[in-house]
């Protein structure tokens, strides 16, 4: 312990006892009174918290039998300090013995009094350090493992990152400085990826192609929603494919640009690149989906024709969202793809962003392989011609033409006054449309599933397909 000057123990001497002891009780939560040969004499505890410790079944008993096997060593060094003459011992860890059998950390130090033989054991109570100790233990092994399984998906992610065969460039989206980059992309810009590292993606491609990637690249950060562009570099001498995608994390936003490789290996044709060009100038709209009708691609005349801002806006969005029927428009015809392969000339609406409503006819077809399926449809206004037809001309068609007008306009404008032969025509030729969906059905034909039910049975076609109250129906 640490020495006591003169003035301060000659301070402490002049205490009284009564003071001394209050001072004794303040320092210490708990307190010991033994002889040198470690026998306790008194035991009492200062802080009111010690209902485990039982403090009157001590006396008598030496000072090692009420603690655990670990602190009895630290004990007897003590105690031999003093019967060698010192007057105080340095503090040391014990852990006594409740009468639950716990351990409670205590911190003692020995200190001898003016009495001869008598040993004062001064303890601090240690739980709520030890309470710390614990939990900073813990603490530091989830850090430890957090910090593993980091380092483990770090690898991992460079890994792939480096067997992607694709070029990819990690892009900073404030000054489009690379910030990482793979070793295909490396070997496309032949450079190393240090030196890739330092560059900014603007002094990677053609003076031609930087208004298209500064388009697209602005495009792509206000939607959220990745885009295709074709850009040129100067080392290459045809134009390539770049997938254009963003990533949001703590805050910050990068660009990911992954470069189709297969298409620099397999550069686009005069003719393809003419035909490229001819659908993004193309005066109706040209709409690519997948099998489930998400749109993937659009050309700018589609992008006209809805009224949105950019084409970032339709990427990742039904087809469905604008026809004019929605759901049943669109079933129509992914099963006329389905079936035929093909859809020529389909008659709906097309639903803008203002609410405007534009009548327009559908034509598609299936390209790519199972693998990759995707749906193509060019979307034509047509309200101008349908506007010029005479109104009289349409009840005057033969049964051909009469189906071919099915889902174009309501079942009470195609038969004006009812007739037998045309209600019928219309009502199975709509049902084949949509696999025998009768709610469809009904909504492709302007009327209730009630009176469509209605219209089956006085045509005899309660069995045309499925029972009319399926579940079927109601999909």
């Amino acid at each position: 312990m640490p020495e006591t000057s003169a003035d301060a123990k000659a301070a402490l001497l002049a205490l009284d006892q009564e003071t001394s002891a209050t001072l004794l009780a303040a320092a210490s939560d708990i307190t010991l009174f033994m002889g040198l040969d470690g026998v306790l004499t008194n035991a009492s505890g200062g802080s009111g918290v010690w209902e485990s410790l039982s403090f009157s079944s001590w006396v008598g008993r030496p000072w090692v039998e009420t603690v655990s096997t670990e602190s009895r060593p630290k004990i007897e060094e003590m105690l031999r300090d003093l019967r060698a003459g010192a007057r105080s011992t340095r503090f040391r860890h014990i852990n006594q013995i409740g009468s639950d059998g716990a351990e409670v950390p205590v911190l003692f130090s020995l200190v001898t009094t003016s009495k001869p033989g008598q040993v004062i054991a001064i303890g601090r109570d240690l739980r709520n350090l030890a309470s710390l100790q614990s939990r900073l233990l813990e603490a530091q092994q989830i850090m430890d493992r957090d910090y593993q399984h980091l380092r483990r998906v770090e690898n991992q992610y460079r890994t792939l990152f480096g067997l992607v065969k694709d070029p990819v460039l990690l892009v900073e989206t404030e000054n489009l400085s690379i910030i990482e980059s793979n070793r295909a992309a490396a070997a496309f810009f032949e450079q190393s990826a240090d030196a890739l590292n330092a560059r900014s993606l603007e002094e990677l491609v053609s003076a031609q192609s930087l208004g298209s990637l500064r388009f697209t690249l602005k495009q792509v950060d206000g939607s959220g929603r990745p885009s295709e562009v074709l850009l040129s570099f100067p080392r290459h001498e045809n134009p390539v494919s770049v997938l254009v995608s963003c990533i949001r994390q703590d805050g910050h936003t990068a660009f990911i640009l992954r470069i189709d490789h297969g298409l620099a290996s397999h550069p686009l044709n005069q003719e393809s690149s003419v035909l490229l060009d001819a659908i993004q100038s193309f005066s109706d709209g040209v709409v690519i989906t997948d099998t489930k009708g998400l749109i993937t691609q659009v050309n700018p005349a589609f992008v006209d024709m809805t009224q949105s801002a950019h084409s970032g806006q339709l990427i990742g969005e039904s087809m469905s969202m604008w026809l004019g029927r929605a759901n049943t428009d669109l079933l129509v015809l992914l099963n006329s793809l389905t079936q035929s392969g093909s859809v020529r000339l389909f008659a709906t609406q097309l639903r803008a962003q203002s609410g405007v409503v534009v009548p327009v006819e559908i034509s598609g077809v299936v390209i790519g392989t199972d693998d990759t399926r995707h749906c193509a449809f060019v979307v034509r206004d047509v309200g101008r011609r349908l506007g010029g037809e005479p109104r009289g001309a349409q009840v005057s068609r033969t049964g051909e033409d009469l189906a071919a007008l099915v889902g174009r306009m309501p079942l009470k404008e195609i038969v004006g006054e009812t007739v037998d032969l045309i209600e019928r025509l219309c009502i199975e030729t709509a049902l084949k449309m949509t696999r025998n969906n009768r709610a469809s059905a009904a909504d492709m034909l302007g009327v209730s599933r009630q009176s469509l039910y209605v219209k089956l049975r006085r045509f005899g076609l309660q069995d045309f397909g499925d029972d009319p109250d399926s579940d079927a129906d109601d999909a």
